[in-house]
């Protein structure tokens, strides 16, 4: 009798926390393609515009597979909820690393510019003159 308690009682707390979260993941989700659109409004955004939207549209099939977990039990649900999870994740933190490396580029950059003298207080105040 205890086994079948305890094989049971995850199942049925990690239905819970399914349940729990599916609202979170689709708001994320909707949310994410909601900046995705606002970003492809622009020039610049409208390049990268489609990464958002396809990660909101990922975490909103996260979200959705995790309420059919949450309802039914089915494995196969919560199989593809993990899977969808690793994807958003895998793309957040391929484009983490990306920033990253931008980020460090961009500083040193700026830091040889300002070294030679290219950027100078007295040639940035030259350049607003004009």
């Amino acid at each position: 009798m205890e086994a079948s308690v305890a094989t049971t009682a995850p199942d049925t707390q990690a239905r819970r926390n399914a349940r729990g979260m599916t609202g979170w993941i689709k708001f994320m989700g909707i949310m994410t393609i909601i900046g995705g659109c606002l970003q492809a409004l622009s020039i610049v955004g409208l390049v990268i515009a489609w990464l958002p939207i396809w990660m909101g549209v990922v975490l909103t099939k996260a979200g959705s597979r995790a309420r059919e977990y949450a309802d039914k039990g089915d494995f196969a649900s919560l199989e593809g909820m993990i899977g969808q999870l690793k994807n958003y994740f895998t793309i957040s933190g391929i484009l983490i690393i990306i920033s990253f490396a931008v980020s460090i580029i961009a500083a040193g950059v700026w830091v040889v510019l300002l070294a030679t003298g290219v950027l100078s207080s007295s040639s940035l105040m030259d350049y607003f003159r004009r």
